[in-house]
């Protein structure tokens, strides 16, 4: 089976014909073994060079940087936000101490800087939690809502409450509160 490739300007073309498992390239034989081998070594190079960028800041500790979408975000240091945290750490007004089963005020608000609310940059919402029992979720919309959410709960036993919020450009933060059942 013969078969002529024309690549490039016509008045400088490469033929390259393929004939009985010899390739014929530019007058130059390589037989099939040669020609997959060479092929190999060349594609490994062209990958490892595309890819060597990703792996040196893959690798390079002074380049690490939180994914803030690849999971719940917390506080380094509760009593003293920075950055992000300002603006993201959900506060919880609750009482220190309540009897149970009688009902208590939860406020939640998103952030010690309250969080802005425009379309480019929002909360999408708030969920409240006593321990892992799901307690209520807020809903908000941007322009017409602002990240301060109230709800009055009961629990029977002492509880950690947690409130989740998502902001649509840094993901999922959470803020917690301790409270005891007297």
């Amino acid at each position: 089976m013969n078969f002529n490739i024309h690549m490039g300007n016509p008045g400088l073309y490469k033929i390259l014909k393929w004939k009985t498992g010899e390739l014929i390239m530019n007058a130059k034989i390589l037989n099939r073994r040669t020609f997959l081998e060479k092929g190999l070594v060349a594609t490994v190079t062209l990958g490892i060079s595309y890819l060597s960028p990703y792996f040196a800041l893959a690798q390079s500790p002074a380049k690490k940087e939180t994914d803030l979408f690849k999971q719940v975000n917390l506080a380094r240091d509760p009593d003293n936000l920075q950055g992000l945290e300002l603006g993201h750490v959900p506060q919880i007004k609750a009482p220190d101490s309540i009897k149970p089963g009688v009902p208590f005020e939860v406020e939640v608000r998103v952030g010690k800087k309250l969080h802005e609310m425009i379309p480019a940059h929002y909360i999408d919402w708030v969920d409240l939690y006593a321990d892992d029992i799901f307690l209520a979720k807020f809903i908000l919309t941007p322009n017409f809502t602002q990240p301060i959410c109230k709800v009055l709960v009961t629990v029977n036993n002492s509880a950690t409450l947690r409130a989740i919020e998502h902001c649509n450009l840094h993901g999922l933060w959470e803020g917690t509160k301790s409270i005891k059942v007297i």
